[in-house]
């Protein structure tokens, strides 16, 4: 795959800190509002993709990864947002257990209104300039609609351990053809 050039440049060591320093504020704030000890995770700045941040579990390491591109390109919004939402997700693990809860519903909105922060799922950003890498999607069809589902759903339905519904017409998503995008 040729390299592709990008203008935005990662956030500085310094901003680093500053959202590391951000993240463990609200994970004592959690700490003191639920009156039980939450322990500092990890955060690394290696998360590529459109996603500015995500909270991960793996292996049983608990870790908050960043996009240091996108929280270059918009710092003050992914500090306002970005870190409570993923501190949030930390929050819910340890209460209720991933397997337990929808990542964002009712227990995650409730952590998310005790930060004070409103509780958004996703960010529209204009990703130009920022390193992306390509994928592929999968178009599946309803009968009213197509939609693009990513190759995790989309192997999930070839292993038969997932099918997903429309949910306009509630009808059973069926595959049609590869698509490759951008990502």
């Amino acid at each position: 795959m040729p390299e592709q050039k990008h203008s935005i440049q990662a956030i500085s060591l310094a901003q680093q800190e500053q959202v590391i320093k951000e993240t463990l504020y609200y994970i004592k704030s959690a700490s003191d509002y639920y009156q039980q000890p939450f322990k500092d995770i990890p955060v690394l700045f290696d998360l590529t993709g459109k996603a500015a941040g995500m909270y991960r579990v793996k292996a049983g390491q608990r870790v908050i990864r960043y996009n240091p591109y996108v929280f270059s390109k918009y710092f003050d919004d992914n500090f306002k947002e970005t870190i409570p939402h993923e501190v949030a997700h930390y929050v819910t693990d340890v209460l209720f257990g991933l397997k337990r809860i929808r990542p964002h519903g009712n227990e995650w909105k409730s952590v998310m209104g005790i930060f004070g922060v409103a509780a958004n799922r996703t960010a529209n950003y204009d990703l130009s300039g920022l390193p992306v890498r390509n994928f592929q999607k999968f178009i599946y069809s309803c009968g009213c609609q197509n939609f693009e589902l990513t190759s995790r759903r989309h192997n999930k339905v070839l292993r038969g351990s997932g099918h997903y519904l429309c949910r306009d017409c509630g009808s059973k998503l069926l595959f049609v053809k590869n698509q490759v995008s951008a990502g």
